[in-house]
C-alpha cells in the first residue's frame, strides 16, 4: 500500500487528477447499478402497477355511472317484452280470439259467410294465424268492423281485402268482402327447438355425399 502511495506522489500532478476522476467515476458507476437502478426498476414496477389499479377505478366508476341507465333500459325492455306477451295471444287463446273477431263481424251488421282458418306460417320465434273471412254488408259496416278489429287489445291485422258484387238496397250499397285476419302468436320453446332441429344445415347440397354402387 505504501509503495502504491510512493507511486501515486511520484506521479505528475495532470495523471494524479486524472486517477482521481477515474476512482470517482468507477465510484458512481459502482453506486448506480447497486442502488439506483434497482430503485428506479421498482418506481417504474410501481408506476406501472398504479396505472393499471387507475384503469381498473376508472372501469369500475364508469360502470357505476352507467348502472342507472343500463337499468332503465333493463326495465324498459321487459316493460316492451311483457307488453307484446298481452298483444301475441298463446295455443289456448287462440280460439277465443278467433270467436272475437267472429263477434266482431256479425256485431258490426256484417253477414259472415265463410270464417275459415287457415295453416299457420311459421317464423323464427312467431307464427302468423291467418283466418280466411267472406262477408257481405254495406261499406259503413265494413268500417265499423275494421274499426273495432283495430282497437282489439291484441295484434290482429287485415290483409288481402277484396271487395266485389256491389248491390243497390235502398240508399245503401252491400258489397261482398273477402279478406284475412291475421293474427300472432309466440312459438313454444318446443317449437323452436324442432324447428332448429329440423332446418336445412347450410351449405349442404342434396346428394353431397354421392351414390353407392
Amino acid at each position: 500500500m505504501s509503495q502504491l502511495l510512493d507511486r501515486y506522489t511520484r506521479l505528475p500532478r495532470s495523471q494524479r487528477l486524472l486517477l482521481v476522476g477515474l476512482g470517482y467515476l468507477l465510484i458512481c458507476v459502482v453506486f448506480f447499478f447497486s442502488l439506483i437502478s434497482p430503485t428506479m426498476a421498482e418506481i417504474d414496477s410501481a408506476n406501472d402497477a398504479q396505472a393499471q389499479l387507475t384503469a381498473k377505478r376508472n372501469q369500475v366508476r364508469t360502470r357505476a355511472d352507467n348502472r342507472a341507465s343500463f337499468e332503465a333500459e333493463l326495465e324498459g325492455l321487459a316493460a316492451q317484452l311483457k307488453q307484446a306477451l298481452k298483444e301475441l295471444p298463446n295455443d289456448r287463446e287462440i280460439p277465443v280470439l278467433l270467436s272475437e273477431i267472429d263477434g266482431h263481424a256479425r256485431k258490426s251488421g256484417l253477414d259472415v259467410r265463410r270464417f275459415q282458418p287457415l295453416p299457420e306460417v311459421l317464423h323464427e320465434y312467431f307464427a302468423d294465424v291467418p283466418v280466411q273471412l267472406v262477408m257481405e254488408g254495406s261499406f259503413h259496416e265494413i268500417g265499423i268492423f275494421f274499426d273495432r278489429v283495430r282497437k282489439m287489445s291484441r295484434i290482429v291485422s287485415v290483409q288481402n281485402i277484396e271487395m266485389s258484387d256491389p248491390v243497390e238496397l235502398g240508399s245503401e250499397t252491400t258489397l261482398k268482402v273477402s279478406a284475412q285476419a291475421v293474427t300472432y302468436r309466440f312459438l313454444t320453446e318446443k317449437e323452436i327447438e324442432d324447428r332448429r332441429n329440423t332446418a336445412p344445415k347450410k351449405g349442404k347440397k342434396p346428394g353431397a355425399g354421392g351414390a353407392d354402387e
